[in-house]
């Protein structure tokens, strides 16, 4: 077996410990100290320097020491080294975290610029690569926790414990499964090439589906038996003898209504509507031909407004726009002559001493001084002059602009009202121009014809209003008839469907059953390989028991991976010391199974009276009085 242990661990500044040392040599150890003393910090210093984490495999944890006010202490130098036991072949690792000062440019002193780590194996300086291949060359960071972790185990996902714990014992096929019992030799017919699992849930989405069409069925029965309840058989023999009273009543109203005298009448009478409508049409023709030209020259006069507005409103814009930068360009020319004002008013201030060495100043240096003042001075006066001539020219044009405008928009609104009166003028003119229509006194015939019509009809109305008045009557009662078959005909279809539905409810129910029966063979196929593995598996382990499966309250079987002892769940109600040696059991397992022991840490060891015996070097750390960390060597316990 690959056997790693901690021969000598010095640490440096690390978290809450100053410096301390503890040599074991290999052999098992304990250490003593009251709580917050540093007992779990030299675990998280061990973590620490194999992976850069802590026991928590937290990589962002407070490593440097702080003070009272949590504020990190500076100008430290943080070392973790430890002298570990390989495989019979000693090896020396550390880690040397410091702070990084960086003197940029221009500046004398250094500034603090973050930290950096520094890596040695056999005291000779690598790189943070080769010291993480010189690691991963020992061991395995998740088969580390587990080997020195006697909780590690038990923190994974019963999922992950089930798997290693297969890996480990091996898995039991399903074939041997189903040969183990006879019960469940049809199984294998049933699965096919399907999988235990995978059959399983296609079964259980196939109930699903099923117990989703039996809900809806006895809904739809009741929906058809609804309409099979209120339908009637509809008489055919009245329905016969109302088709042969409509045909009869129909034909008396064709009869009255077939008067010859007035059928004459009412022709004539549609030729007049027919010349009166063509002779309008013409004289609507004439009348617009007339008043073409006159339209022509309306359109024309109502064209030349619509442009004269056009240009009004776009002078009238323009010189909206002119005004605005006429305003602001006044208001900036007051601006510019106050400049110029307070520009003028500038004088030369300032001593005639030399500032640096107080001496009075030569007379030509303060004659230079006064000459370049002025020079200055004229220059911003001239330019200020030559902004403000600038700025009064443009105010000059905006004003010409404006007056042009105000003028082009007078001249065009006189223009504008002499074409409006030409075009009132016109249009009364258009309004004079009218065609007369010519009907030849057909509008009197009309008259006559209208009279007489009325007349004639006066005679056969009343009749024909008893028999249609009786064809209605009919009428209603065939829509009745027709209603009374549709519903008849339709509770037809209801009670076939009824029948549909029952059969398929007496089928789904055949089907969900069998599938059933195909569950209840799984659920004794999984509880048969779970017993077959339980076996194997647990007879890995002096203490730890591993439940693979429970017992649902419907008696369906639940997968799962709970770890037990003396039938006591490790997670419900074991105690801790029990949980200890539990966990201390397990590693032992692991460790033989991966080949490879490690130190094994077991926090709050106070609590248990007596750890079992592992193969691995174990330290236990204790809560006592001790101010300070106190390591004592332990008989060494191994397992023969």
């Amino acid at each position: 077996m690959d056997e790693l242990t901690i021969n000598k661990f010095r640490y440096k500044n690390f978290k809450g410990i100053k410096d301390f040392t503890l040599e074991p040599c290999g052999k098992n150890f304990s250490v003593f100290g009251d709580n917050a003393t540093g007992k779990t910090t030299l675990v998280d210093g061990f973590f620490w320097l194999l992976f850069g984490k802590d026991s928590q495999g937290k990589s962002d944890f407070q490593l440097k020491p702080v003070d009272q006010s949590g504020q990190e202490v500076h100008n430290l130098e943080t070392e973790v080294e430890g002298i570990l036991d390989h495989d019979g072949k000693t090896v020396t690792l550390m880690k040397r975290y410091q702070e990084k000062y960086t003197k940029k440019r221009g500046t004398a002193v250094s500034e603090f610029t973050g930290h950096e780590t520094s890596y040695f194996i056999d005291e000779v300086p690598v790189s943070k690569k080769d010291y993480d291949i010189k690691i991963a060359e020992i061991i395995d960071i998740n088969t580390f926790k587990l080997v020195a972790n006697p909780f590690e185990f038990s923190l994974l996902h019963w999922t992950g414990r089930r798997q290693i714990l297969l890996e480990m014992c091996g898995d039991v096929t399903d074939q041997d499964v189903i040969d183990s019992d006879k019960k469940l030799a049809r199984l294998a017919d049933i699965l096919g090439e399907t999988s235990i699992d995978n059959h399983k849930k296609k079964t259980k989405a196939k109930q699903a589906k099923i117990n989703k069409e039996l809900e809806q069925i006895p809904v739809r029965i009741a929906e058809n038996q609804e309409v099979v309840k209120n339908a009637t058989i509809p008489d055919q023999r009245e329905k016969t003898r109302l088709d042969a009273a409509l045909e009869e009543a129909q034909e008396k109203l064709r009869a009255l209504m077939s008067n010859e005298a007035l059928s004459a009448k009412r022709v004539r009478l549609n030729e007049i509507d027919s010349a009166v409508m063509k002779a309008n049409n013409e004289a609507n023709k004439k009348q617009t031909e007339a008043r073409k030209p006159m339209q022509v020259v309306i359109d024309k006069l109502e064209a030349e407004c619509r442009e004269i507005k056009t240009g009004i409103l776009d002078l009238e814009e323009s010189n909206l726009r002119y005004g605005k930068r006429l305003e602001i360009s006044s208001e900036a020319i007051q601006g510019i002559r106050d400049r110029w004002y307070t520009e003028d008013k500038k004088q030369l201030k300032g001593d005639d001493h030399c500032p640096t060495c107080g001496q009075h100043l030569p007379a030509d240096q303060i004659q230079a001084a006064i000459e370049s003042f002025n020079k200055a001075k004229s220059d911003r006066l001239e330019g200020i002059t030559k902004e403000g001539t600038g700025l009064k020219a443009l105010i000059q044009t905006l004003e010409t602009d404006i007056n042009n405008a105000e003028a082009s928009i007078k001249t065009k609104t006189t223009a504008l009202k002499s074409i409006e009166e030409t075009l009132t003028a016109r249009k009364k003119e258009l309004e004079q121009v009218y065609i007369p229509l010519c009907l030849d006194n057909m509008d009197q015939e009309k008259d006559i014809l209208e009279t007489e019509i009325k007349a004639l009809m006066n005679g056969s109305t009343i009749q024909e209003g008893t028999v249609q008045e009786k064809i209605n009557e009919i009428k209603g009662s065939l829509d009745a008839w027709n209603l009374t078959a549709a519903e008849w005909k339709s509770a037809e279809k209801s009670r076939i469907r009824i029948e549909e539905l029952t059969a398929s409810e007496r089928e789904l129910a055949a089907e969900f059953e069998r599938l059933e029966s195909e569950l209840f063979l799984i659920d004794q196929f999984i509880i048969r390989k779970v017993g077959m593995l339980e076996g194997k598996i647990n007879s890995r382990f002096r203490l730890a028991k591993f439940i693979l499966f429970e017992t649902q309250i419907n008696s369906g079987i639940n997968e799962c991976c709970h770890i037990s002892y003396d039938g006591v769940k490790f997670d419900h109600g074991l105690n801790s010391a029990a949980r200890v040696n539990v966990g201390l059991d397990i590693v032992n397992t692991l460790s033989e199974y991966y080949g490879f022991s490690c130190p094994v840490f077991v926090d709050n060891r106070e609590s248990v009276n007596e750890v079992i015996p592992i193969n691995s070097q174990v330290i236990s750390l204790f809560v006592s009085k001790d101010k300070g960390l106190t390591v004592l060597e332990t008989e060494a316990q191994k397992v023969s």
